[in-house]
């Protein structure tokens, strides 16, 4: 998934990676059989109303589903809310944003050219891109084509970059990869980044004669995928206002409103790592798009649009990565696609996650057969592992066990959040005269606001932080960095804040 550091519950909130690797473990399997497994309406009706119990359960105001086999859609559905603030329809045609889904567009972009005979796979970087720089001179020729999509390069991922992709160009880009740290071994170790796997993008405009910018990226995208394939509602942009009149809003939970309460998020910009996650679209759009990858390559209207030959390619694996759990075998990543083995069940997926937009495309090759998940809240995460990897153990007769082990650690992850809740059971007001000192500009864009109801909000466009106040300082109430302790230094000569995400820390002076 795209997320920024991931842009979902980050320190308190980290546990729930666990829900995402145990619903995938049913404790028995029965034999497949040597048959394709058919999508029935038992088991439609049987998704369905897990659909609307799961949103029930984690909180989702909307959603929507397509469920496809052998290149048909068997059924396409929207449910709850695009906007919980006017109370209109999730729908099928509403625009949500996919987040890392892209990522498969974007190496199919690069199938394209490889075709074309404009470049190859197997190429260096810096054949297309002779500036092409890493921390390490002798990382720097190692690294293909391929490997920049495929999470392989031994880079380490820098989460505090996200807040300045939306105010890059793409020599910015360049830059900010080059300063990253190698911190695996290269063709060996998983390290799952977006600023590498975006210039991938700009090295298929270099390919196809363009200027490596977010413009051509947009228009090579356009012109080779989204108008063959017929996905007239997608679209790559930040700006809300190009979007149509029906797209879906974003939700997340504050830690001074409990885990019911859905709150509107930000929309953050993506800005020059579109390539590794900014489009929009409609679910029907995304189904034509699915079943041209089932279809190696040919669109639903019968048009070839990329070699069988190249696109699979992008579904090999590349490197290895953890399951974690014994029913997971050759877990792996291969570019644009995550690859495994659930319960001897041959599984091709990817999810896609910015701000409260989660997104899940599972497709299962053994039954020709695929689901497509778009869920407006951060726990949409859970939601739809629980609910793709359900639609696996209806299609194969496994045993249901993805909802109970799900809820039960759901359950587990978030009981930390209703001891802390007595903490956090105020409005998180700040007197006039201590937030004074810290109200103004600081840094790298960033301003501490004290608000018209007296909250201390930490903003940069794009983005805001409240500062819930504590006896020794403040914690993030909300958004990615969510539970974050906030340190202010405060002296007669400087205020500054400090926090600490993961292994980044950020110092922000006033000015």
């Amino acid at each position: 998934m795209l997320r920024p550091f991931s842009r979902a519950m980050f320190t308190v909130f980290m546990t729930l990676a666990l829900i995402m690797a145990l619903v995938y473990a049913p404790t028995r399997v029965t034999a497949q059989t040597q048959t394709q497994p058919q999508v029935t309406d038992a088991i439609i009706t049987a998704f369905e109303k897990l659909i609307q119990e799961e949103m029930d359960y984690f909180h989702v105001p909307g959603m929507a589903a397509v469920i496809i086999q052998n290149g048909k859609v068997l059924y396409a559905k929207g449910f709850g809310l695009r906007s919980v603030e006017t109370g209109e329809a999730f729908t099928t045609q509403t625009q949500f944003r996919i987040g890392s889904t892209t990522k498969s567009m974007t190496s199919l972009l690069i199938a394209q050219l490889v075709d074309e005979g404009k470049l190859n796979w197997d190429d260096p970087v810096t054949k297309y891109y002779p500036d092409f720089r890493t921390s390490s001179e002798e990382l720097t020729p190692k690294i293909r084509v391929r490997d920049l999509m495929g999470m392989d390069t031994g880079l380490k991922p820098e989460g505090m970059y996200s807040f300045q992709w939306g105010e890059w160009d793409v020599a910015d880009l360049f830059e900010a990869v080059a300063a990253l740290p190698v911190t695996g071994e290269f063709d060996v170790d998983f390290a799952y980044n977006n600023d590498v796997y975006a210039l991938a993008g700009y090295i298929a405009t270099i390919a196809a004669g363009m200027e490596p910018t977010l413009e051509n990226y947009k228009a090579l995208i356009q012109s080779r995928l989204f108008d063959p394939v017929g996905m007239s509602s997608a679209i790559i942009t930040d700006d809300l206002k190009q979007l149509s009149d029906d797209y879906a809003s974003s939700y997340e939970f504050w830690l001074t409103g409990g885990l019911e309460t859905p709150h509107p998020i930000l929309n953050a910009p993506i800005g020059v790592i579109a390539p590794a996650g900014a489009v929009w679209v409609n679910i029907e759009d995304m189904a034509k798009y699915v079943i041209t990858q089932m279809q190696g390559g040919v669109t639903p209207e019968g048009a070839r649009i990329v070699s069988e030959k190249n696109l699979s390619e992008t579904w090999q694996k590349q490197v290895s990565t953890e399951a974690g759990l014994p029913m997971i075998l050759d877990a792996g990543y291969g570019m644009g696609w995550a690859l495994e083995s659930y319960n001897r069940i041959t599984i091709r997926e990817h999810g896609g996650g910015w701000d409260g937009y989660r997104t899940a495309m599972t497709i299962f090759p053994e039954a020709n057969a695929a689901v497509i998940l778009f869920a407006n809240h951060i726990f949409g995460d859970v939601s739809n592992y629980v609910l793709g990897y359900t639609f696996a153990e209806l299609l194969f007769e496994l045993e249901p066990m993805a909802v109970k082990e799900g809820h039960k650690l759901f359950e587990a992850s978030t009981s930390s959040l209703k001891t802390m809740a007595p903490m956090f059971s105020g409005t998180g007001t700040v007197v006039p005269d201590k937030a004074a000192p810290l109200v103004g500009a600081y840094e790298e864009g960033w301003s501490v606001e004290h608000r018209d109801d007296q909250t201390l909000w930490l903003v940069r466009p794009g983005w805001a932080f409240m500062l819930y106040p504590l006896p020794t300082g403040y914690v993030i109430a909300n958004g990615a960095v969510l539970g974050v302790p906030v340190m202010p230094t405060i002296t007669e000569t400087e205020v500054k804040l400090t926090f600490t995400i993961g292994s980044d820390r950020l110092v922000l002076m006033k000015k």
